[in-house]
């Protein structure tokens, strides 16, 4: 029989050994527990032995932490522990080990199902190209009408999931629905559902990490830092953004997490030097990746492009207030996305100019280019778009009389009207 006060000490060693991992990782309690959605009190309690959760939770420390398993194979030595305790002892003479076993019929049946259940390849093909299509089409199509594009994706991915798919394509399956998830989060944002976009990334997380996909994980990651930057939780999108690059290790998603993921958040948290070591890391690992010519996507499944990376950079150096070399990137960086026809960039870059030129004393010209980006956005409603048009006029502020000024103010105003809802039926994720 196993000792009571054997499995509290050995769940007090669990909490302990959690802590370890914790510190050595860089986590505080605060962040461990966002990143595992979680309590932070419950966290402490937990690495002090006096609470003891489900094995989902030490799962989930495990990935976060990149332990390999070793906090779930310990939780299971403990329940093992317990349940040993309270099993009753066999008779003497018992024989009952042969009702451990399924009948042999019983097995040979699941064998037979597993090698005729098979997915429908053709399905689950249309499905991968469909939403890569759609992360392409991002920021050039109206985000309601992508949104309505997506519903019969939704449907399908239901479907599939509901059935029996062999691991390889059930992998597949998850790691697609995790980038519709994620794409439905960036729509959400635009839509201004912030609790559906919160809740679509963290679903595009957990599917990711369903699927045992690292680079899918890293890219989860990064949506939930771009949904945490733009809602104003600028820490948690700096923990989002380095716990993705513990994920993507060398893998293509590491500029977007340091230049859009942290180098951002670091700028507004006013951390001056992070901002210049993510965004030197950003152009070292730009190096590693040469472009292709292509402007990448805001969510693309590869890597940043350099014009997208130099536009995020020249974005968290203007939220310091500081302008040095802004101009030649952002100038680069709006003929590019002229050329490529992505509207959301090319308000952005432009606003960012606008900006700029204010620093620089030149309220006309900064007008014209913020009248520009919304006459560029103005059948799209992007939340960035409305964002940055908002802190455009905040920085104006000391100019707000100025005839060129107001006629800014007064076209968001217009702007500011209750915006297209989701469609019926994509108000939270399923």
């Amino acid at each position: 029989m196993v000792d009571h006060d054997e499995i509290i000490a050995a769940r007090r060693a669990l909490g302990r050994h959690l802590a370890h991992l914790r510190k050595d990782a860089g986590h505080t309690q605060h962040s461990l527990a966002r990143l595992v959605q979680y309590g932070r009190s419950s966290v402490a309690n937990t690495e002090t032995g006096r609470q003891h959760p489900e094995r989902p939770f030490w799962t989930r420390c495990d990935h976060v932490l990149r332990t390999g398993g070793v906090l779930a194979a310990e939780y299971d030595r403990i329940a093992d522990l317990h349940h040993h305790r309270h099993r009753p002892a066999d008779p003497p003479g018992s024989t009952s080990a042969a009702a451990w076993w399924e009948s042999e019929d019983a097995i040979t049946a699941r064998r037979s199902a597993l090698t005729t259940a098979t997915d429908d390849d053709a399905r689950l093909a249309h499905l991968e190209d469909e939403v890569r299509q759609a992360i392409a089409d991002n920021e050039r199509c109206p985000p309601a009408t992508l949104v309505a594009r997506l519903r019969p994706l939704r449907v399908c991915v239901d479907q599939l999931m509901a059935a029996r798919q062999h691991p390889p394509q059930r992998a597949r399956l998850y790691t697609t629905a995790a980038h519709l998830s994620g794409l439905l989060a960036a729509l959400a944002l635009d839509l201004r559902a912030f609790g559906v976009a919160h809740a679509y990334a963290a679903e595009a997380f957990d599917l990711a990490h369903a699927a045992e996909q690292p680079d899918t994980q890293a890219w989860a990651r990064a949506t939930q830092s771009l949904i945490a930057f733009y809602t104003g939780n600028h820490r948690d999108a700096l923990a989002y953004a380095e716990d993705g690059l513990r994920h993507a290790d060398t893998g293509p998603h590491r500029i977007r997490l340091t230049v859009n993921g942290q180098a951002r958040a670091l700028a507004h948290l006013g951390d001056r030097n992070g901002v210049d070591r993510a965004v030197g890391r950003t152009f070292d690992l730009l190096a590693e990746h040469p472009p292709d010519g292509q402007v990448s996507s805001s969510l693309t499944l590869g890597p940043y492009c350099p014009t997208r990376a130099a536009a995020n950079a020249a974005t968290a150096y203007l939220a310091l207030g500081h302008t040095t070399d802004v101009v030649g990137h952002l100038t680069t960086a709006i003929a590019a996305f002229d050329t490529a026809q992505l509207r959301g960039p090319q308000a952005l870059s432009r606003l960012d100019l606008a900006t700029a030129h204010l620093h620089a004393g030149d309220p006309e010209q900064a007008a014209e280019l913020a009248m520009q980006a919304l006459a560029l956005t103005a059948e799209h409603r992007f939340e960035s778009v409305h964002q940055r048009t908002h802190q455009f006029l905040t920085a104006a502020h000391p100019l707000r009389h100025h005839p060129r000024i107001q006629d800014v103010a007064n076209l968001l105003a217009d702007r500011t009207q209750p915006r297209i809802a989701p469609p019926a039926g994509l108000r939270s994720p399923t």
